[in-house]
């Protein structure tokens, strides 16, 4: 990844890292400082690693005023051009404590620690993204509508956008990351871009860089970008599909490949005969025996739940199945050296690292505890009888608080501030009465 341009060819090196909610946060600094400082870090209070959303602190938070600072400690990487503003890279960092030790509430780091236990038990995981976003304009009354008026496929949607998604590619390219596909949803204004795989921490980095650049490339051009789940009622959502799969040490046998299987796809497979293995089968079972808890994570804010609901292509089911979009896991008809399990529970808020974390962690749980999964559905799961997930962002906590494995696995101290930042959340949430209460209930009682 990069481009191999040593810190002292820029003028300035930008330091990103995010806190638990996934916002990029950091600071810039010129480039003889970020030489002279990138080994120890660039320290700030403990504290802003549990800002909320609302750019507040908690009111018991794990680290007040009292807990000193912490550093971001950019990795050994060179800096990558920030290609929209000249003479300017970027460092992805690590958050440690000030004598070096590990810092327990950040979420790249957690990817790393589950990460070396996938390997150390034998398997190298790679995973692969799409994830789609809204794009609008500003109008008249200074709010802001879709960018247009198409849907899934338009390739004049491609033409209407073409300037701002070079601008897109090329920043991406010039970073070191491949877009492999952009392409119009299903909804005005909405479009999809696809991430080519490779290791989690790269991918990871790659959608935190992305969601940084979109925001400002974007809006060079007079637009607004946004990740948000759901910005319109009943409009299919925001969604950040992971593709996982898991390897050996050389990258050379994918452990979920198997040469049969009993499975049948709606459409065949490639190659034909196909199949995925125990290993894959097994992982299948930990994910969706740890969906509930997942979904606090994977669907961590309350706009989130608009999308998880019942009539959209967004699952609501704990259920799997062979090239089936209905279900939370769906095994795509690509298989041999391509097989790869793709969980489309994720949304487009979530923060990258944890999320990642959180779903290798669930399904290396199901390997190791070689849990089997029920059987593979071929029918429309949201009308069939399977445990539904969470509806609400309060339930999905409870879920997560309850599930050992996963508390293990990311950090007790990480879950247990992740939960309080989001209850926080919900608890403001509830204090916000809707226009939509008000057009119901007003005269109604």
């Amino acid at each position: 990844m990069g481009s191999n341009r040593a810190a002292s060819e820029y003028d300035r090196v930008r330091v990103l890292w995010t806190d638990l909610n996934g916002i990029a946060r950091g600071n810039v600094v010129p480039a003889s400082n970020f030489e002279r400082q990138r080994e120890d870090g660039f320290g700030f209070a403990a504290g802003v690693a549990e800002l909320t959303l609302e750019q507040g602190l908690l009111e018991d938070p794990s680290y007040g005023p009292e807990s000193g600072d912490i550093v971001a400690v950019p990795d050994s990487e060179p800096p990558i051009p920030v290609a929209w503003r000249e003479g300017v890279g970027l460092a992805f960092a690590d958050l440690t404590r000030v004598d070096g030790t590990a810092f327990d509430l950040c979420s790249r780091s957690a990817l790393g620690r589950v990460i070396d236990t996938l390997e150390a038990t034998g398997y190298v995981p790679q995973v692969g993204i799409e994830l789609e976003f809204s794009l609008l304009r500003p109008t008249d009354d200074g709010g802001y509508e879709p960018f247009n008026d198409r849907s899934s496929y338009a390739m004049d949607a491609l033409d209407q956008a073409a300037d701002l998604i070079e601008d897109w590619s090329e920043a991406m390219g010039a970073a070191g990351f491949e877009v492999t596909c952009v392409h119009q949803e299903s909804q005005p204004g909405q479009y999809e871009v696809t991430f080519e795989h490779g290791d989690p921490v790269e991918v990871a980095d790659g959608v935190a860089f992305f969601r940084h650049m979109l925001t400002s490339v974007s809006s060079q051009h007079g637009l607004k970008a946004s990740m948000m789940p759901a910005p319109y009622t009943g409009a299919d959502a925001n969604g950040l599909h992971v593709h996982l799969s898991l390897w050996d040490d050389t990258l050379e046998t994918n452990a979920f490949a198997a040469e049969t299987t009993e499975l049948e796809f709606p459409s065949g497979t490639r190659p034909a005969g196909g199949g995925i293995s125990t290993v894959a089968r097994h992982a299948i079972g930990g994910l969706l025996a740890h969906s509930n808890a997942l979904t606090a994570v994977c669907a961590p804010t309350v706009n989130s739940y608009r999308r998880l609901r019942p009539g959209s292509w967004a699952p609501v089911s704990i259920a799997w199945g062979p090239d089936n979009r209905s279900t939370v896991l769906r095994v795509p008809p690509h298989l041999g050296p391509a097989t790869r399990l793709e969980f489309r529970l994720p949304d487009t808020s979530c923060n990258p690292y944890l999320a990642l974390a959180a779903v290798l962690a669930a399904g290396h749980d199901g390997i190791e505890t070689q849990r089997e999964p029920p059987a593979p559905t071929t029918g429309n799961a949201s009308q069939e009888d399977h445990e539904r997930l969470p509806r609400t962002l309060w339930a999905a906590l409870d879920h997560l608080e309850d599930d050992d494995i996963l508390a293990r696995e990311l950090g007790e101290p990480l879950v247990d501030s992740f939960v309080s930042i989001k209850r926080d959340e919900f608890d403001r949430y509830q204090g916000a009465v809707s226009e939509w209460e008000r057009e119901t209930y007003l005269d109604a009682f």
